[in-house]
Order: C-alpha cells, then sequence, then structure tokens
C-alpha cells in the first residue's frame, strides 16, 4: 500500500502530512523538519511583523529546498484590523474598566484611553509571501478573494484553506483555491 495520493502530486511532498501553523508555538524549525521528512512543513504567518515572516522563511530555505507553506488566517474581525478611532468612547472606557482591574492586581498602571492602533500585519504578510515565492499559502480562517489567489497562482504559489462546512468550502473552491 502506498501513502502517495494526488495531494501529494499537487504539492510536491513524499507523504500526504500536513503540518499546522501552529501560531507560533511551532517555530520555522518544526516546519522545516516537516518539510525534510517528506510531508508540508508549514511556517505561522499569524501576528508576525513582515521582517520575522522573512526570517522564518529564509531559515527554512536554509534547512531544506522541500517545499513549505506559510499560514495566514483571514478572519473578517482581524482584516483590516480594528481603528481604535472607531471604536465608540463608552466601548472603550468600559472594556478599560474591566482591563483595570487585572492591572491593579498585576502592579501595571491603569489607563482609559484607547488602544494604540496594529498595523496590517495581514496584508504585510501575504506581500511577503507573494514576494518570497512561498510553494504553499495556508489559510486558517477565511476566504482568500480571487485576486488573492490570482496573485499566487501568477508566481506558481499553491493556495489551501481550512474550512468548516461545505458553503465554506464551495466559497474558497469558487475563488479558485487549489486545496
Amino acid at each position: 500500500m502506498s501513502l502517495r495520493t494526488p495531494l501529494c502530486e499537487l504539492l510536491g511532498i513524499q507523504y500526504p502530512i500536513v503540518q499546522s501553523g501552529m501560531g507560533s508555538a511551532a517555530g520555522p524549525e518544526l516546519a522545516a523538519e516537516v518539510s525534510r521528512a517528506g510531508g508540508l512543513g508549514i511556517v505561522a504567518g499569524l501576528g508576525v511583523t513582515a521582517d520575522e515572516l522573512s526570517r522564518r522563511i529564509r531559515h527554512v530555505r536554509a534547512v531544506t529546498d522541500r517545499p513549505f507553506g506559510v499560514n495566514q488566517w483571514l478572519h473578517t474581525e482581524l482584516r483590516p484590523p480594528v481603528d481604535p478611532a472607531r471604536v465608540p468612547a463608552a466601548t472603550t472606557r468600559a472594556v478599560q474598566t474591566q482591563l483595570n482591574v487585572f492591572r491593579e492586581r498585576l502592579g501595571i498602571p491603569t489607563t482609559h484611553a484607547p488602544a494604540p492602533g496594529v498595523p496590517d500585519l495581514i496584508d504585510e504578510g501575504f506581500a511577503v509571501i507573494l514576494e518570497e515565492r512561498v510553494p504553499v499559502w495556508s489559510i486558517g480562517l477565511g476566504n482568500p478573494d480571487a485576486a488573492m489567489v490570482r496573485r499566487c497562482h501568477e508566481r506558481g504559489i499553491k493556495v489551501m484553506a481550512m474550512v468548516a462546512t461545505v458553503e465554506d468550502a464551495r466559497a474558497v473552491e469558487a475563488n479558485g483555491v487549489d486545496i
């Protein structure tokens, strides 16, 4: 019995084993080792800067020439990031009041100020994935739009999306996702 499957052919891997991105818990070292062993290692791209993502990708490439992927979440609540200036002042005050209870317990200064804005790490990371021509772009949550998928395909990047429902599967398929 062979473990070789159409997935192996599509991704250029020896075994139909795909590692999860696992946030930053696993690191590029595990992704490289999974790929070296014949599976598809996945580098976590969630919540990291473009420079850090580039470093992780280059680390994997320094260790193996086997295919690997980078995982991102495209959940609608993460993309684009929330602009703190658009959060109602009453909401900010209520949330900060609750957080201040814990801050006081931990000896951290209290505040009622809005949270600082955050950069759009998803779009920055996607640009790195395109620039580095990572073999596989893996989406953990959300549906990449057809233009994103097309940009990947133009660079030879396979697109893989994890889905929870048949409706989700149909949606990502309609946008051209490979897996």
